[in-house]
């Protein structure tokens, strides 16, 4: 069976923030920006005066509200544009070339315009599926990333892939719902 794809700066895009949201480190770094900021300022409007009246309180809880509101938008634009810069540095030269993969029966043979290398179903840790990719992630940390909207028959690599997963016994996570937040 054979798949044949070409990526483009949305599909690396996509790649790293659905990495980067699945990243206990990421998620906790979020999650700490997302409230330390607002928790200070709570204190520091209400430990010295107890009193909300007080012009300062009021301003101090504010921000802290206004933190806590705006900066999940303002955090997301900041990811997206720290990934697109990466990307565009980093993997500008792969956007439109065509990749072709070749499942054999042990193994992937990932060939384009440049390389051809031959990758072990034994190698595969995980796969994961989301709206507009399938995610296969190696031992070695890295990835291949099919598209969905530039391969042709991806169906049937949904269904090789699944039950690939239950042969080799990996998990295959069925993400669908996925969406950066």
């Amino acid at each position: 069976m054979t798949l044949q794809f070409s990526l483009d700066e949305t599909d690396y895009l996509n790649y790293q923030l659905f990495t980067a949201s699945k990243s206990r480190n990421i998620i906790k770094k979020r999650q700490r920006n997302r409230f330390l900021l607002p928790v200070f300022f709570i204190v520091l409007g209400l430990f010295p005066r107890f009193d909300l009246t007080e012009r300062f309180a009021q301003i101090y809880i504010l921000i802290a509200l206004l933190w806590l509101l705006l900066y999940p938008l303002w955090e997301k634009k900041m990811y997206i544009n720290h990934f697109k810069k990466h990307i565009t540095e980093h993997h500008k030269n792969n956007f439109g070339r065509t990749s072709t993969l070749e499942f054999e029966e042990r193994a992937i043979i990932a060939k384009d315009e440049n390389s051809e290398s031959k990758i072990s179903f034994n190698e595969f840790e995980q796969i994961d599926e989301v709206p507009s990719a399938i995610y296969i992630k190696l031992k070695s940390g890295q990835s291949i990333i099919l598209p969905k909207k530039s391969a042709n028959n991806i169906d049937e690599i949904k269904v090789f892939l699944r039950n690939l997963s239950n042969d080799i016994k990996i998990k295959y996570i069925d993400d669908n719902e996925w969406k950066w937040k």
